[in-house]
């Protein structure tokens, strides 16, 4: 198990690529310079994969020989999921992280979008857990398997090094030139909105909602619909719930779009097994995601479960817009209460 590791200097006389975001003032050097057991903080992540808080949660972010390790929190409640942390928060963590270590092998330093195009992961738990509230460990190792692709290779692991959660991570990496370009009809110009003023009376229930993460409650799906064997939801997307993802165009994040879906086939589970307290653990996900959701965009979710066999549970999920399709999973759950 690592240990507690002091920050080690970043300081370099290597030449560097300065960041076109608004996150840096000042050159970085190339990640591929960091020496084992340096911590990056998060002036020198945000830069490199054009995310950060309250979306970038990590902690500790630490250069391994060949890998990155950091420590994860949990925080939102896996509610049906019968885990430490549930699949979707589990998945936005582990994505972050790959992307982390596919910056350390990018053939060009620099800014970088690492979007999720695919994921394959077995939970590693069988039994039920309840949530935690330890730091959890992580660690990714990355290679590139083309000019604008890699792959990032997780394991999430309980605080005493208990292996959970195996989570491999596809990635279409885009320069800033080409994400603008593919993306411009996104982009919010969210700091053009007047910061309130000082004198603005509050109550501490509202300084609260000011200050929330998005990420740390479940999504308010709306219409909820069970017809022909198909649960479906519906959420308006707002700039709120892509907070840190990705500056000036939020767009919602894959792994947040997956957590929609595993909640949709968890509360299809409970319907179908006439048991509003019925709760699952994770065994096999697949994750296919073909587009993004954009600010002001409705996304329809939706389960259909495919395949009983004894206390196994699998679910073909979709989120779309309109006719697009944004992201698909195929999740088997194991009712274990």
């Amino acid at each position: 198990m690592l240990q507690a590791i002091a920050p080690a200097s970043m300081s370099s006389s290597v030449s560097a690529v300065k960041s076109v975001t608004p996150w840096m003032d000042r050159p970085l050097m190339p990640l591929s310079e960091a020496a084992p057991y340096t911590v990056l903080s998060a002036q020198e992540l945000y830069p490199r994969i054009c995310v950060r808080d309250p979306y970038f949660a990590l902690k500790d972010v630490t250069v391994l020989p060949g890998e990155v390790v950091a420590r994860v929190p949990v925080q939102m409640d896996p509610d049906a999921q019968a885990m430490p942390i549930g699949l979707g928060e589990a998945g936005r963590h582990l994505a972050i992280l790959g992307s982390c270590a596919s910056a350390l092998v990018a053939p060009k330093d620099g800014q970088h979008f690492y979007l999720a195009s695919a994921a394959r992961g077995q939970w590693l738990a069988p039994q039920a857990q309840e949530r935690t509230t330890d730091l959890l460990w992580a660690l990714a190792q990355a290679e590139y398997t083309g000019k604008r692709t890699c792959t990032a290779r997780t394991l999430l692991s309980a605080s005493d090094g208990t292996p959970l959660f195996r989570l491999e991570v596809d990635y279409n990496v885009l320069s800033a030139a080409a994400f603008t370009r593919l993306f411009g009809q996104a982009k919010l110009e969210m700091r053009a909105a007047p910061r309130p003023a000082d004198n603005v009376q509050r109550t501490p229930e509202e300084w609260a909602k000011l200050r929330q993460n998005p990420y740390s409650k479940p999504l308010e799906l709306t219409d909820w619909k069970h017809e022909d064997g198909t649960l479906r939801s519906s959420l308006v997307v707002t700039p709120e719930l892509c907070k840190g993802h990705f500056a000036m165009h939020p767009v919602m994040p894959v792994a947040v779009v997956a957590g929609g879906m595993t909640r949709m086939a968890t509360t299809l589970g409970r319907s179908l097994e006439q048991s509003d307290t019925a709760r699952f653990v994770a065994k096999d996900v697949k994750l296919s995601a073909d587009s993004l959701a954009y600010s002001g965009q409705t996304v329809v979710f939706g389960a259909q479960r495919t395949k009983v066999r004894g206390a196994d549970h699998t679910f073909a999920c979709f989120a779309s817009v309109g006719e697009r399709v944004v992201a698909q999973l195929d999740v088997t759950f194991t009712r274990v209460d």
